[in-house]
């Protein structure tokens, strides 16, 4: 559990709060490249760590992102005209450029004069990983762009898509660090494995019979977890881009096996499910406000994606939800309890919810309600990577509070690092280990982005 002052540095990212100072920090998404489909194409409202703004691309094909209200009477810009590489202002004409500057004042005589000292709060924009990202924070403290490896790859080698959840970031990206969940919630109720395409890895034989003893074989069954399970869970330790979880094991053959998956500072966990298993997986918590979020989830690859492989993701309801038409928001989601089949719960799925993510979103988005009140928690071993995750963002949230500012945006290459997997039939168990570890901060894809 966390004290209620705690609980609020984590959560809080409005302007001026610790945690809302952290995140300003780094470049972080704003919206997908394919809002902005084009020069002068219609502009997108958005409201990001609880500022609101409107994102705009220019005639020569720049994006600016500036406040949502005319600084003249505070007219919203969202009805502003797009043209002529600016977005004027439809009450009185005036026009700001992708920087913020203010172009032209055509209601006033001395608009000419007075137009060089009026600016529009605006905030830098890059384009990558077929995202729009930008950086809310002060201009003495940019620091380069982070160097995740997809984000300089062509557009056949990634997928990436979003939608709007509706709770703080911090309890929808703690799933992604929960070894506990996983046999509950996402398991087919007979046998206990994992649902979906996943199944196809699972070997029938070594699936865990469940104990003549269980006192309840169909809501347990093979899932209770004993003091043997405890090394399955793996450990976390400090990394320069944020922590490294490490999982490891030695068969009765010899063989080791190692997986290692990165979470990045502040919101970059590389957990997540995919289709090919050459396939990596990005998912990102995009704060709108205190109360909801954009979840940009990444699916990239070295090598092209197979076309069945997107396809899968954009239709077979699994991997990513159907959106409302027009919308980013789930077609099941929590107001209409997503969708839950009781029939599909009492006899095939644990959950009775259809879709992958929204079974875990499910479990998040009301957690005492949508910014979760830690203080009734009761934690158990299992939740030992949440606490570590928790810990280091406190440490950054009271060291900005202090005045001193994080260290990991001015590390770029440290953002290159990924998910891997390594088995060897050579060697210990803990050179396996550190070779797992120093797979996992290979930077396969060289160049940066330009900011």
């Amino acid at each position: 559990m966390l004290t209620r002052e705690d609980n609020e540095l984590l959560t809080n990212v409005e302007k001026g709060s610790p945690m809302g100072e952290v995140f300003r920090r780094f470049w972080i998404p704003a919206v997908l490249s394919e809002e902005l489909p084009g020069p002068d194409c219609e502009p997108v409202e958005i409201t990001l760590l609880g500022e609101h703004l409107v994102i705009f691309r220019d005639t020569d094909g720049k994006v600016g992102l500036i406040d949502k209200y005319c600084p003249h009477r505070g007219a919203p810009m969202f009805y502003g005209r797009n043209e002529e590489c600016g977005l004027r202002c439809v009450y009185h004409g005036w026009k700001f450029d992708v920087d913020g500057n203010c172009t032209d004042m055509p209601n006033a005589p001395e608009g000419d004069a007075f137009r060089s000292k009026i600016k529009i709060q605006s905030y830098p924009c890059v384009e990558a990983g077929s995202l729009i990202w930008t950086y809310m924070g002060p201009e003495e403290s940019k620091p380069p762009f982070p160097e995740f490896e997809w984000c300089k790859m062509e557009e056949n080698h990634l997928y990436v898509s979003k939608f709007k959840l509706e709770c703080n970031y911090l309890q929808a990206m703690e799933g992604d660090y929960d070894p506990g969940h996983v046999p509950f919630l996402h398991t087919v109720l007979d046998t206990g494995v994992i649902q979906g395409p996943q199944t196809r890895f699972i070997d029938p034989a070594k699936v865990r019979t469940t104990p003549t003893d269980e006192e309840f074989p169909v809501g347990v069954g093979n899932r209770r977890v004993t003091e043997a399970d405890r090394d399955g869970w793996g450990t976390v330790e400090d990394s320069d881009s944020g922590l490294l979880f490490i999982q490891k094991g030695e068969k009765e053959d010899g063989t080791k096996t190692v997986n290692v998956a990165p979470w990045m500072m502040p919101i970059f966990p590389t957990a997540g499910t995919t289709v090919g298993t050459t396939t990596y997986s990005t998912n990102i918590r995009v704060p709108i406000d205190n109360n909801s979020l954009y979840f940009y989830r990444v699916r990239w690859a070295y090598k092209p994606i197979p076309t069945s492989e997107i396809e899968a993701y954009k239709t077979d309801g699994w991997f990513f939800p159907e959106m409302i038409p027009g919308t980013y928001t789930p077609k099941d989601n929590v107001h209409n309890h997503y969708n839950i089949n009781r029939v599909t719960q009492k006899y095939f799925s644990y959950s009775g919810i259809q879709c992958f993510p929204l079974q875990d979103i499910a479990m998040m988005e009301d957690q005492w309600g949508s910014i979760a009140d830690r203080t009734l928690e009761h934690l158990t071993s299992s939740d030992f990577a949440i606490i570590a995750v928790r810990r280091k963002l406190l440490k950054v949230a009271r060291d900005m509070a202090e005045g001193t500012e994080p260290q990991e945006p001015f590390r770029p290459a440290v953002y290159s690092y990924h998910r891997t997997r390594f088995s060897t039939a050579e060697g210990t168990l803990d050179e396996a280990v550190e070779k797992a570890r120093s797979m996992s901060k290979e930077k396969n894809v060289a160049g940066s982005v330009t900011v």
